[in-house]
């Protein structure tokens, strides 16, 4: 049978973009079997708001516009986040099975925004005001409404039941998958040369814990280098925060395609993932998958898929001294490198992008059939 699918984005079709690559391989799979999923965003509804903390409070007003002459057009729709907060009743109530899928979860990120450290400023009252009061409200009518909430990792799912914004019988986890060419069969285990980190370079990837910790490794071994990709941030903004003498081993490359991101992780010693908070966290299984040594806090895929000392090596958030001790370790013991490294290597078979998309689509495709015996006058 064919089926029609939408899934809702609050952010821009961008191919850097976690949220938007695992929608678009949805898509490429759903169209293989006959199937489609159209991929609506801010762009493709012409919405183009002065003043980003206004789109919470705008862009589902829009969303549910666009959905009530569109309530014939799908058998489920997906909106990412608060985006569907307005558009679910009316969707529910013609029948339509409306799922949220969370890519991060607002309130844990807002969490460790209010703990605050290095490197995040003080939070404006009307920013506290939209974090603490809005959304909670935006999100939880989204959840109490919809079939299905997805989320990422069990630490999520844990939140939404015991908030008792949906049963648990209809929260799911569904991690991102990752594409085939990232895995490595094998890696060799020279002397460590480079670290990798790969991310934005904001506060709350935990950049300032990264460059403390990447200083003093640097400063203790002159052959050390640290690659940064991915950081959206430029060159200058980056090397900014290192010590002059040590600016000439930083390597910083803001945008990076898959090729070169691939060959990235291929030349790295070990991958450096200090973030105060993730939903998922596609480079740690990207470097997972990479067979890499990895030092990381345990966010995201590592709460659920990597254990400390057997897959990664897991330090404190805001633990900059902590991340030179683990790199330190990792240098001083090749052999404990190898074995985390097989080991995250084994915890990243299960994100194979295939079976995750698969694990996906299925998901989707029983909640039409589950509304199929509901409301059977949908298709009379």
């Amino acid at each position: 049978m064919s089926f029609r699918f939408a899934a809702v984005l609050q952010t821009p079709k961008d191919e850097h973009s976690a949220v938007y690559i695992a929608y678009r391989a949805l898509a490429e799979h759903l169209a293989a079997a006959g199937s489609s999923l159209d991929i609506v965003t801010p762009d493709d509804l012409n919405f183009k708001p002065r003043y980003g903390r206004l789109v919470p409070l705008l862009y589902p007003s829009v969303v549910r516009r666009w959905m009530l002459s569109h309530l014939d057009a799908y058998d489920v729709v997906v909106f990412h986040s608060y985006a569907g907060w307005r558009a679910l009743g009316a969707l529910g109530a013609a029948g339509v099975p409306g799922v949220v899928s969370f890519h991060g979860l607002e309130p844990l990120y807002h969490r460790e925004l209010r703990r605050g450290g290095h490197g995040i400023g003080r939070l404006s009252r009307r920013y506290r005001f939209l974090q603490e009061r809005l959304m909670p409200f935006f999100l939880k009518t989204s959840c109490r409404a919809a079939s299905r909430v997805f989320c990422l990792n069990s630490e999520e799912r844990g939140w939404l039941v015991s908030s008792g914004w949906a049963p648990p019988d209809r929260i799911a986890v569904m991690p991102h998958g990752v594409p085939g060419d990232f895995f490595s069969g094998s890696r060799s285990f020279q002397a460590m040369r480079t670290m990798l980190f790969v991310g934005q370079w904001l506060p709350m990837k935990g950049v300032p814990y990264l460059v403390d910790a990447a200083t003093e490794l640097m400063r203790q071994d002159p052959e050390l280098t640290l690659v940064c990709a991915g950081t959206l941030a430029s060159q200058q903004t980056v090397l900014s925060a290192f010590d002059v003498p040590l600016q000439s081993r930083v390597r910083v490359m803001p945008r990076i395609d898959r090729e070169d991101l691939i060959q990235l992780y291929s030349e790295a010693d070990v991958f450096l993932f200090p973030s105060l908070y993730e939903g998922f966290g596609r480079a740690l299984t990207e470097a997972m998958a990479s067979r890499l040594p990895i030092v990381t806090t345990a966010v995201g895929v590592a709460v659920d898929a990597l254990r400390d000392g057997e897959s990664c090596l897991i330090v404190p958030h805001r633990d900059a001294a902590s991340i030179t001790r683990a790199v330190r370790r990792l240098q001083a013991e090749p052999s404990l490198r190898a074995s985390i490294a097989g080991g995250a290597a084994t915890a990243a078979a299960r994100f194979q992008q295939e079976n995750r998309t698969q694990e996906l689509a299925e998901a989707l495709i029983a909640l039409v059939h589950q509304s199929s015996r509901r409301y059977p006058y949908r298709n009379a």
